[in-house]
């Protein structure tokens, strides 16, 4: 008898693990992935409607080789009305400088900010002083390792910011450059879920986090929630700590044209990557609480859909009624991931989503909660 009332527990818990996935994947997710796609506004502005100015931000901490590879395809940008490109110099070793000098002498749009001495972790610090020194009101978020899709990345994630005057934040897609290997293909499945799961959310009503690598917002935005200056102290952040704090269901906007996307290099080694998801982790535990608990739920769910699955697998619980709960799930994933990676040019992994989605439990069920709990060190970000 006690072992019947334990194994039905277990089937109700299975099911209702399932069932909120599926309230994330219809109720959230699907909506990026079914979102009208957006038509090429660029083309349709109408003539008497002038873009406003633009302040481009990049970081650079011993960056000398991604600034020869990677500045003058943003220095190429072609938009519509004056812009500047700040350089943020965050107390490098190398040949930055130097490079930047060279730069600088032949493209005067380019600004220079040097910061000599490094007082904060991360770059935030940096990052501030760029964005106070900006001449302009409209601020664009990259990093010196990335690479825009073309030349009117800046065009793209612009007029997401400035076509409906609500809008003061605009979050925008970085994927990873395609290679070979498992790493590859595993890192841009989880760059490619992020996204989907924080388009998915601010589409929802509930923004709750974006990358710096493409970031469009308002200054007025930046300096109402008074900056980095709450949590310059953690490495990370500089990006979803912004968002979360100051987006809000309606000043919220997304940008997934593909002719917006910025470009990544891959780590080369799963040290690496875990390092890099490490750092990232260190800044959810400041989320306000409401998102906090909404990730943990959605991880969680998706761990104990496994774990229950297994269990029951295990007890010699009934195959047919196992199957058919994990199917739903997964003709769900399917669906969604199907019309998602379309959107975000990566369909080579609909293929691989039963075994990556296996992985992703894992990770959240025995990496996140280890490096959440276990590991507080801190992590520089160069």
């Amino acid at each position: 008898m006690q072992t019947n009332f334990f194994l039905l527990a277990l089937l109700w818990c299975f099911f209702g693990a399932t069932l909120w996935q599926l309230f994330f994947w219809w109720g959230a997710f699907a909506r990026f992935a079914f979102y009208s796609k957006q038509k090429n506004r660029l083309q349709e502005r109408q003539k008497n409607t002038l873009p406003p100015p633009f302040s481009v931000i990049i970081c650079a901490r011993n960056e000398a080789d991604n600034l020869c590879r990677y500045l003058p395809r943003i220095l190429a940008q072609q938009y519509d009305a004056d812009w500047e490109l700040i350089l943020v110099d965050d107390a490098s070793t190398d040949d930055t400088p130097t490079v930047l000098r060279e730069f600088q002498e032949k493209n005067p749009r380019l600004r220079v900010i040097r910061i000599d001495n490094k007082s904060f972790p991360g770059k935030k610090y940096a990052l501030e002083q760029g964005i106070n020194a900006s001449k302009y009101a409209h601020i664009l978020l990259t990093d010196a390792d990335c690479e825009p899709a073309g030349v009117f990345w800046l065009s793209h994630m612009a007029e997401s910011l400035y076509r409906k005057p609500e809008t003061e934040i605009v979050l925008g897609y970085a994927p990873m450059k395609t290679t070979a290997g498992a790493l590859n293909r595993w890192a841009r499945f989880e760059t490619a879920h992020t996204a989907i799961q924080y388009f998915g959310f601010a589409l929802a009503g509930m923004p709750y986090m974006g990358v710096g690598r493409n970031l469009a917002f308002k200054k007025t935005v930046f300096e109402r929630v008074g900056g980095f200056s709450k949590h310059l102290d953690i490495p990370s952040g500089d990006d979803d700590l912004l968002v979360n704090a100051a987006a809000t269901s309606t000043n919220t906007g997304i940008c997934a044209n593909p002719a917006s996307f910025v470009f990544s290099e891959n780590k080369t080694t799963w040290q690496q990557w875990l390092q890099q998801k490490r750092r990232h982790l260190g800044a959810s535990s400041t989320y306000r609480p409401v998102h906090q608990l909404l990730l943990a739920s959605l991880s969680l769910s998706l761990v104990l859909h496994y774990f229950f699955l297994l269990l029951l697998l295990l007890s010699g619980w009934n195959v047919h009624l196992l199957a058919m709960a994990y199917c739903l799930r997964m003709i769900t994933l399917m669906i969604v991931y199907t019309g998602a990676f379309s959107r975000l040019q990566c369909s080579d992994l609909i293929k691989w989503v039963p075994l990556l989605d296996v992985l992703l439990a894992i990770y959240y069920g025995i990496a996140v909660p280890y490096y959440l709990i276990f590991s507080q060190k801190s992590v520089e970000w160069k």
